[in-house]
Protein backbone atom coordinates (compact mmCIF):
# COMPACT_ATOMS: atom_id res chain seq x y z
CA UNK A 1 0.00 0.00 0.00
CA UNK A 2 1.61 3.30 -1.17
CA UNK A 3 2.22 5.36 2.07
CA UNK A 4 0.05 8.17 3.29
CA UNK A 5 2.32 11.65 3.15
CA UNK A 6 2.83 12.78 6.62
CA UNK A 7 0.26 16.16 7.06
CA UNK A 8 -1.91 14.04 5.34
CA UNK A 9 -2.20 11.13 7.25
CA UNK A 10 -2.13 13.67 10.68
CA UNK A 11 -5.11 15.53 9.32
CA UNK A 12 -6.84 12.35 8.39
CA UNK A 13 -6.06 11.15 12.18
CA UNK A 14 -7.28 14.26 13.60
CA UNK A 15 -10.42 14.32 12.21
CA UNK A 16 -10.92 10.77 12.75
CA UNK A 17 -9.90 10.30 16.56
CA UNK A 18 -11.18 13.88 17.89
CA UNK A 19 -13.36 15.82 15.39
CA UNK A 20 -15.56 13.32 13.91
CA UNK A 21 -16.53 12.02 17.95
CA UNK A 22 -17.18 15.50 18.63
CA UNK A 23 -19.42 16.42 15.67
CA UNK A 24 -20.63 13.00 14.29
CA UNK A 25 -21.60 11.48 17.60
CA UNK A 26 -25.07 13.59 18.48
CA UNK A 27 -25.41 13.96 14.41
CA UNK A 28 -25.09 10.21 14.39
CA UNK A 29 -28.02 10.16 17.09
CA UNK A 30 -30.48 12.18 15.54
CA UNK A 31 -29.90 10.30 12.60
CA UNK A 32 -30.84 7.21 14.51
CA UNK A 33 -33.87 8.62 16.26
CA UNK A 34 -35.06 9.38 12.83
CA UNK A 35 -34.76 6.30 11.58
CA UNK A 36 -35.25 3.75 14.62
CA UNK A 37 -38.15 5.89 15.93
CA UNK A 38 -37.12 5.40 19.37
CA UNK A 39 -35.53 6.88 22.23
CA UNK A 40 -34.55 3.76 24.21
CA UNK A 41 -33.15 2.21 20.67
CA UNK A 42 -30.75 5.47 20.64
CA UNK A 43 -29.73 4.71 23.85
CA UNK A 44 -28.92 1.07 22.92
CA UNK A 45 -27.38 1.87 19.07
CA UNK A 46 -24.99 4.56 20.67
CA UNK A 47 -24.48 3.58 24.39
CA UNK A 48 -23.83 0.07 23.87
CA UNK A 49 -20.80 0.26 21.88
CA UNK A 50 -19.47 3.50 23.85
CA UNK A 51 -19.36 1.44 27.01
CA UNK A 52 -17.47 -1.23 24.83
CA UNK A 53 -15.41 1.11 23.49
CA UNK A 54 -14.15 2.11 27.24
CA UNK A 55 -14.50 -1.66 28.29
CA UNK A 56 -12.78 -3.55 25.63
CA UNK A 57 -9.33 -0.81 25.02
CA UNK A 58 -8.72 -1.08 28.89
CA UNK A 59 -8.24 -4.71 29.38
CA UNK A 60 -6.42 -4.90 25.77
CA UNK A 61 -3.80 -1.83 26.98
CA UNK A 62 -4.24 -2.43 30.91
CA UNK A 63 -4.44 -6.19 31.37
CA UNK A 64 -3.00 -7.85 27.88
CA UNK A 65 -1.35 -5.15 26.92
CA UNK A 66 -1.52 -5.80 23.02
CA UNK A 67 -0.94 -2.20 21.90
CA UNK A 68 -0.90 1.12 23.95
CA UNK A 69 -1.54 4.76 22.61
CA UNK A 70 1.46 7.43 22.62
CA UNK A 71 -0.24 10.21 21.99
CA UNK A 72 -3.40 12.87 23.24
CA UNK A 73 -5.51 13.19 25.98
CA UNK A 74 -5.54 9.91 27.68
CA UNK A 75 -7.59 7.75 30.70
CA UNK A 76 -4.38 5.47 31.33
CA UNK A 77 -3.20 4.02 28.52
CA UNK A 78 -5.91 4.80 26.11
CA UNK A 79 -7.94 8.12 25.23
CA UNK A 80 -10.24 10.11 27.59
CA UNK A 81 -12.79 9.97 24.77
CA UNK A 82 -12.53 6.41 23.42
CA UNK A 83 -15.96 5.42 23.80
CA UNK A 84 -17.00 7.89 21.84
CA UNK A 85 -14.61 7.09 19.23
CA UNK A 86 -16.13 3.61 18.81
CA UNK A 87 -19.97 4.42 19.10
CA UNK A 88 -19.53 7.15 16.73
CA UNK A 89 -17.88 5.00 14.07
CA UNK A 90 -19.95 1.54 14.68
CA UNK A 91 -23.24 3.42 14.99
CA UNK A 92 -22.21 5.85 11.65
CA UNK A 93 -21.36 2.31 9.73
CA UNK A 94 -24.50 0.72 10.83
CA UNK A 95 -26.57 3.73 9.72
CA UNK A 96 -24.92 3.97 6.28
CA UNK A 97 -25.63 0.13 5.55
CA UNK A 98 -29.37 -0.46 6.74
CA UNK A 99 -30.47 3.22 6.61
CA UNK A 100 -34.33 2.28 7.22
CA UNK A 101 -35.20 -0.51 9.61
CA UNK A 102 -38.30 -0.84 6.77
CA UNK A 103 -35.89 -2.99 4.92
CA UNK A 104 -35.51 -5.46 7.05
CA UNK A 105 -37.77 -8.18 6.45
CA UNK A 106 -36.11 -11.61 6.20
CA UNK A 107 -33.11 -13.35 8.22
CA UNK A 108 -31.39 -12.64 5.14
CA UNK A 109 -31.54 -9.26 5.12
CA UNK A 110 -30.17 -9.08 8.80
CA UNK A 111 -27.42 -11.23 7.39
CA UNK A 112 -26.49 -8.86 4.33
CA UNK A 113 -26.32 -6.14 7.16
CA UNK A 114 -24.20 -7.92 9.45
CA UNK A 115 -21.93 -8.67 6.59
CA UNK A 116 -21.22 -5.69 5.09
CA UNK A 117 -21.22 -3.77 8.35
CA UNK A 118 -18.80 -6.05 9.13
CA UNK A 119 -16.69 -5.60 6.28
CA UNK A 120 -16.89 -1.94 7.04
CA UNK A 121 -15.52 -1.63 10.36
CA UNK A 122 -12.70 -4.06 9.16
CA UNK A 123 -11.46 -2.37 6.77
CA UNK A 124 -11.85 0.93 8.38
CA UNK A 125 -10.27 0.06 11.51
CA UNK A 126 -7.76 -1.69 9.83
CA UNK A 127 -6.87 1.08 8.00
CA UNK A 128 -7.03 3.76 10.68
CA UNK A 129 -5.14 1.26 12.80
CA UNK A 130 -2.72 0.71 10.37
CA UNK A 131 -2.36 4.78 9.65
CA UNK A 132 -1.94 5.55 13.68
CA UNK A 133 1.08 2.91 14.18
CA UNK A 134 2.81 4.45 10.68
CA UNK A 135 2.39 7.96 12.42
CA UNK A 136 3.92 6.52 16.04
CA UNK A 137 0.03 7.26 18.22
CA UNK A 138 -0.24 3.69 18.34
CA UNK A 139 2.59 1.36 19.67
CA UNK A 140 2.05 -2.27 18.70
CA UNK A 141 4.45 -4.97 20.21
CA UNK A 142 4.95 -6.67 16.35
CA UNK A 143 4.30 -3.69 14.35
CA UNK A 144 1.79 -3.49 11.22
CA UNK A 145 2.64 -7.31 10.72
CA UNK A 146 1.17 -8.24 14.12
CA UNK A 147 -1.72 -5.79 13.72
CA UNK A 148 -2.78 -7.64 10.54
CA UNK A 149 -3.30 -10.40 11.75
CA UNK A 150 -5.87 -9.88 14.45
CA UNK A 151 -7.40 -6.61 13.48
CA UNK A 152 -9.52 -7.92 10.12
CA UNK A 153 -11.28 -10.65 11.34
CA UNK A 154 -11.77 -9.37 14.90
CA UNK A 155 -12.90 -6.12 13.40
CA UNK A 156 -15.04 -7.58 11.28
CA UNK A 157 -16.97 -9.75 14.13
CA UNK A 158 -17.48 -6.44 16.28
CA UNK A 159 -19.21 -4.47 13.17
CA UNK A 160 -20.93 -7.68 12.70
CA UNK A 161 -22.05 -8.35 16.15
CA UNK A 162 -23.08 -4.73 16.44
CA UNK A 163 -25.12 -4.57 13.61
CA UNK A 164 -26.60 -8.15 14.94
CA UNK A 165 -27.57 -7.06 18.74
CA UNK A 166 -29.06 -3.54 17.12
CA UNK A 167 -31.59 -4.98 14.59
CA UNK A 168 -32.49 -7.48 17.90
CA UNK A 169 -32.70 -4.74 20.37
CA UNK A 170 -34.91 -1.98 17.60
CA UNK A 171 -37.66 -5.24 17.57
CA UNK A 172 -37.70 -5.56 20.64
CA UNK A 173 -37.63 -1.70 22.19
CA UNK A 174 -40.00 -0.62 19.55
CA UNK A 175 -42.45 -3.74 20.81
CA UNK A 176 -41.91 -3.23 24.47
CA UNK A 177 -40.00 0.51 25.24
CA UNK A 178 -39.53 -0.45 29.09
CA UNK A 179 -37.20 -3.73 28.15
CA UNK A 180 -33.81 -1.10 27.77
CA UNK A 181 -33.13 -1.99 31.53
CA UNK A 182 -32.16 -5.59 30.02
CA UNK A 183 -31.71 -5.25 26.32
CA UNK A 184 -28.97 -2.84 27.16
CA UNK A 185 -26.90 -5.03 29.22
CA UNK A 186 -27.37 -8.24 27.19
CA UNK A 187 -26.36 -6.26 24.09
CA UNK A 188 -23.32 -5.31 25.76
CA UNK A 189 -22.19 -8.70 26.95
CA UNK A 190 -22.75 -9.93 23.86
CA UNK A 191 -20.87 -7.32 21.88
CA UNK A 192 -18.03 -7.79 24.32
CA UNK A 193 -18.29 -11.86 24.06
CA UNK A 194 -17.85 -12.41 20.24
CA UNK A 195 -15.55 -10.53 18.89
CA UNK A 196 -13.16 -11.26 21.91
CA UNK A 197 -13.22 -15.07 21.34
CA UNK A 198 -11.80 -14.25 17.48
CA UNK A 199 -9.47 -11.93 18.25
CA UNK A 200 -8.15 -14.75 21.36
CA UNK A 201 -8.27 -17.30 18.10
CA UNK A 202 -6.13 -15.43 15.83
CA UNK A 203 -3.70 -13.12 18.29
CA UNK A 204 -1.37 -15.85 19.48
CA UNK A 205 0.60 -13.23 21.66
CA UNK A 206 -2.73 -12.59 23.66
CA UNK A 207 -3.68 -16.55 24.07
CA UNK A 208 0.19 -16.60 25.56
CA UNK A 209 -0.74 -13.75 27.90
CA UNK A 210 -3.83 -15.46 29.00
CA UNK A 211 -2.08 -18.68 29.56
CA UNK A 212 0.89 -17.14 31.59
CA UNK A 213 -2.25 -15.06 33.68
CA UNK A 214 -3.96 -18.29 34.63
CA UNK A 215 -0.64 -20.16 35.44
CA UNK A 216 0.44 -17.28 37.79
CA UNK A 217 -3.45 -17.43 39.14
CA UNK A 218 -3.16 -20.89 39.92
CA UNK A 219 0.68 -20.89 41.50
CA UNK A 220 -0.42 -17.86 44.05
CA UNK A 221 -4.04 -19.50 44.72
CA UNK A 222 -4.28 -20.50 48.42
CA UNK A 223 -3.44 -24.42 49.03
CA UNK A 224 -5.74 -26.53 50.91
Amino acid sequence: MTAIAFPVRSTLLFISTYLFPLVGFPLVAYAWWRVGHSWPFVVVVMGVPVVFGYVMPAILTGVIKRWRFTSGPRLGPYYVHHGFVYGSKLALALLAVVRSFDTVVSMLDVLAICVVTGAATAFGGWWHDTQAVRAGKIAIDDGIEGLGTFAPPSYFAMGATYAAVSIASHRVLIADPGALPWVFPSALLILCLLPTIVFVAVDAPTRQVLRDLSRRSFTNSPKA
